[in-house]
């Protein structure tokens, strides 16, 4: 184990004998002229009683002690050598060790995972028989230690070089042996790593042709025949076959048509998100014919840049209008991204509860990000996503960079994470987050009340909705958290053979799942070039894609179901109800059936018990409904026929009537989860929770209040008679429904409509407010219908729970009955 040096002065010395931090020690005027930098540098500081730093540690290691190793995330964390040398060791694909250098005193190392946010690429180990005193600097360091003019300089060069050097591995690899070692060198010779920012014009149309553009990371937006900030969707509708547009990720390459002969671009290129490229000069690589031959035997493999189709006009608006969007909100850089398919969800909130049941407080927001896009490339059919307000581990994480203390960073397996310990709550990291997926809340939550046993018991069987958790109001001692991938909790034990999430596992419906995003957003994917498709940090199975365990339970569910009921109808045939089987003397199919379909109520009344269980892995809750779904049905045939054509006495036909009842209810209920959704999503526009439709009900009415008291007689009569009368109307709510119209076109419909009526007023504030209160008012028939939605997907539940509840009892006195009948 290292040793920490904790005195002052020898760590004071230590950053002295450092050119790369010397100029933080010197003085002017007898003063350090980075006194406070110095300070929460080496020594750290007291901020309300809480400390920052110190951001440099001096540790003495001794000799085979490792210091970072290959392939870990060390996303926090580099290194800087003060006294003795570390040795530098890549393991190859055969597992083997092989010493690629030595690092001398002085130099810095592990950078780069910081920096680029990325595994380390190399392990760096003590020599044996040796000591090594080395400088640990956590990010936080880098913010400061950026204003030191040698050290800012050298960590520019060396991030472009391990760029450069990186990417040139890169093509090496992709190019499969077309470039040797010595052409390698001389294609870095001709290159240059660049690194540019949003909105950055990599070239316009008609200049020359003077580079060749490799893209390392990011995206670049092309556009032929406009301007470059002529609006996407613009572009994409446009008439005029001269205008395309088209997306590139990384591994495409720009320019090769310029290669061999003198050309002008042929469009504009902009950057759409901080991009990395690797330009290469064109008149170096036509002095060196071998290197010419090896870049245009290559290039034009793994990059689909110059193909004639790839610039072609869309034909497909829509994909290229949610291209754009995924591009340019960052949704396709997350590593682990939540996406909500609205088509299938329900809107129960058991994702936002299961959150909030895993970790004290849900770190779940039903609101973020929506997407429409097409389910395939010039499908008709289309998918309403939502990226919900919550962690996607980002590649180039902004919430990193203002962070004090180092609390926030990439921690194991290359996840975002925070570490409670040393957060100070100063909420920098929640106000650089651009999803505001970091929420602050109280270091200390007060413990919650103890249950009774009957009380527990008693919301296993609650229909009624959670109670919301109360809003944080204190304002001091706060924490910083946000998603974790529920690391570190009884959902994800040590040894599991897969990673499970909470809001996933206790989504009903499927609707929610974590995803890798360029794999999820297949528009996207076939915007990468063929060396990066398969490379990707992010995690997460695309089960909206395909789910292979839903459809065998769908194959097995309808085979079963089929099965029981064909093999049931031939007993009756052949042994009628009561008849006894051959080799019984008491066995009939009225037994046989009645034991089944006894046994399927037992395993579906075990999904209520499913739904409460948050914390421990016990299976996916949609697996859970669907064998509640399909258990219920065999049990309702088989019952139904295990009663026959008569029913018997009183008892008994109530107990058939109220099973009749629960499969009723639960049909009902299948059927709504399957319709409603799907019209809810094509008449809302984005997702909104009910709390918001609500609140927008009453401000409308508000607003129509007040209308109606500002404008005269005339205009309240006109009101009633013809705006009331058309817009709150049964019709017009079926009209929602039904034909599925924007709600701009049905406000635009309106006011001609109210046209005329409007003309006779010769009062302008009349006109305003009769055209005010058209517009609230089919504004408020919008928001009173996916109201009556979000109530219809839950209005069955009531129903089928209170006709479960009678049945259980009355099947309980049919059980006992028969029972006390068989054995007399």
């Amino acid at each position: 184990m290292p040793q920490e040096i904790t005195k002052h002065k020898t760590i004071l010395d230590a950053i002295a004998r450092i050119d790369l931090l010397s100029e933080l020690v010197e003085k002017h005027d007898g003063h350090f002229k980075f006194e406070l930098d110095l300070e929460v540098i080496a020594y750290g500081r007291n901020y309300n009683g809480k400390k920052v730093g110190p951001y440099l540690r001096l540790f003495e290691y001794n000799g085979g002690e490792e210091i970072i190793r290959q392939g870990d995330w060390g996303g926090n964390t580099f290194y800087i050598t003060v006294d003795g040398q570390v040795d530098v060791y890549v393991t190859d694909q055969q597992g083997q060790q092989n010493k690629i250098g030595s690092i001398p005193p002085g130099q810095s190392f592990g950078e780069m995972a910081i920096l680029a946010g990325v595994p380390r690429n190399a392990t760096v180990v003590v020599p044996p028989n040796e000591k090594a005193v080395v400088f640990e600097v956590t990010r936080p360091a880098l913010r400061l230690l950026r204003k030191l003019e040698t050290f800012g300089h050298k960590l520019d060069v060396t991030y472009r070089k391990h760029g450069l050097g990186r990417t040139l591995e890169e093509v090496r690899q992709a190019a499969q042996g077309v470039f040797s070692p010595e052409l390698l060198t001389q294609l870095g010779d001709a290159a240059r790593f660049m690194v540019y920012g949003k909105n950055h014009v990599l070239h316009r149309e008609g200049d020359p042709v003077d580079r060749l553009t490799f893209i390392k990371s990011g995206w670049v937006r092309r556009m032929r025949g406009m301007a470059f900030s002529t609006d996407v969707v613009d572009v994409a509708m446009g008439a005029d076959e001269s205008i395309a547009l088209d997306f590139l990720g990384a591994g495409n390459c720009l320019g090769l048509e310029g290669v061999e002969r003198d050309e002008k671009w042929k469009y504009t290129a902009t950057i759409l998100a901080r991009t990395e490229v690797l330009e290469i000069s064109i008149p170096h690589l036509r002095s060196n014919p071998k290197l010419r031959e090896a870049v245009m035997r290559s290039f034009p493999q793994f990059s689909i840049a110059d193909d004639d189709v790839s610039l072609a006009k869309s034909l497909d608006t829509r994909s290229v209008v949610a291209t754009e969007k995924e591009i340019s909100t960052g949704l396709v850089d997350g590593t682990n991204l939540l996406v909500m398919d609205m088509d299938l969800c329900v809107r129960c909130g058991n994702c936002s509860l299961a959150c909030h049941q895993m970790h004290g407080q849900s770190r779940l927001l039903r609101r973020g990000i929506h997407i429409e896009r097409p389910k395939r490339i010039n499908a008709s059919s289309t998918q309403h996503v939502l990226s919900p307000s919550v962690c996607m581990h980002c590649q180039d994480p902004e919430c990193l960079t203002g962070c004090p203390t180092g609390a926030i960073g990439r921690f194991s397996n290359g996840q975002i994470d925070i570490d409670p310990k040393t957060c100070i709550g100063c909420s920098d990291c929640a106000t650089q987050c651009p999803y505001n997926a970091i929420t602050m809340v109280p270091r200390k939550v007060p413990p919650p009340e103890p249950q009774t046993r009957w009380q527990h018991a008693k919301q296993w069987f609650n229909i009624a909705p959670p109670t919301p958790p109360q809003p944080v109001v204190e304002l001091e001692n706060l924490v910083a958290v946000k998603c974790n991938l529920c690391n570190n909790t009884p959902l994800n034990p040590p040894g599991a053979g897969s990673h499970a999430y909470s809001c996933q596992e206790n989504c009903p419906t499927g609707a929610l799942v974590r995803v890798n995003p360029r794999e999820y957003f297949t528009e996207v994917q076939q915007k990468l070039g063929l060396v990066f498709r398969s490379q990707t940090q992010a995690i997460g199975r695309n089960i909206h894609k395909k789910d292979v365990t839903a459809r065998a339970w769908h194959v097995l569910g309808v085979l079963l179901t089929l099965a029981l009921t064909a093999l049931t109808i031939m007993g009756l045939r052949r042994y009628g109800l009561d008849g006894v089987l051959a080799g019984s003397t008491w066995l009939t199919i009225r037994w046989i059936t009645g034991f089944i379909g006894l046994g399927g109520i037992a395993v579906v009344m075990a999904y209520p018990a499913r739904k409460q269980v948050y914390r421990r892995r016990v299976g996916a809750l949609r697996y859970w409904l669907l064998a509640h779904v399909y258990l219920g049905v065999i049990a309702g045939i088989l019952l139904l026929l295990h009663g026959g054509a008569h029913t018997g006495g009183l008892l008994t036909s109530l107990l058939m009537i109220a099973f009749d009842l629960v499969i009723a209810s639960g049909l009902f209920g299948v059927a709504c989860y399957i319709v409603v959704p799907r019209i809810m999503t094509s008449i809302e526009g984005e997702p909104l929770l009910i709390e918001d439709l609500r609140a927008r009900r009453e401000e409308l009415r508000e607003e129509l209040a007040e209308i109606g008291q500002k404008c005269g007689e005339e205009v309240r009569e006109i009101i009633r008679r013809k705006v009331r009368g058309r817009y709150l109307s049964f019709g017009y709510l079926l009209r929602q429904y039904l034909r599925r119209e924007e709600l701009s076109a049905l406000e635009a419909e309106a006011r001609r409509e109210i046209h005329p009526e409007v003309e006779r007023l010769h009062d302008p504030d009349a006109q305003r407010n009769l055209i005010g209160a058209v517009e609230a008012t089919v504004t408020l028939r919008r928001v009173d219908s996916l109201i009556y939605l979000h109530q219809l997907l839950k209005l069955w539940l009531a129903p089928h729970v209170v006709a479960t509840s009678l049945m259980l009892v009355l099947m309980f006195v049919h059980i006992v009955q028969v029972t006390f009948f068989a054995v007399r």
